[in-house]
């Protein structure tokens, strides 16, 4: 495993991903999930997490009724993956913080 968004894609249970750097943001969804348009509210969740420098880690899973939002940060380059609740975590933890490497190494 390499880690690319392929990678990530394969996990079963995953929906989708959200790339978001500074100014710009990719989001990478079905056109129905309920996350698909919601580019002004991912900005928010991004101005809020990014700048913490105290956190202590640098993932962020929030449990919501139907899904599992994974949160990857490292710097400026935040990396959310929408799946189910029936998804592999620890396998999705592993392949998220290797395709994050892989796009902060991109970055520089």
């Amino acid at each position: 495993m390499k880690g690319t968004i392929k990678d990530l894609l394969k996990v079963s249970g995953v929906h989708g991903y959200i790339i978001a750097r500074e100014k710009n943001i990719q989001i990478k969804l079905p056109s129905r999930h309920k996350f698909s348009g919601a580019k002004n509210n991912i900005k928010s969740l991004y101005d809020s997490l990014v700048p913490v420098k105290d956190r202590p880690g640098n993932v962020v899973e929030i449990f919501l009724e139907d899904m599992v939002l994974t949160i990857f940060i490292s710097g400026m380059t935040m990396l959310m993956v929408m799946s189910s609740l029936r998804v592999n975590l620890a396998l999705l933890r592993m392949t998220g913080k290797l395709v994050l490497a892989n796009l902060v190494k991109e970055k520089r």
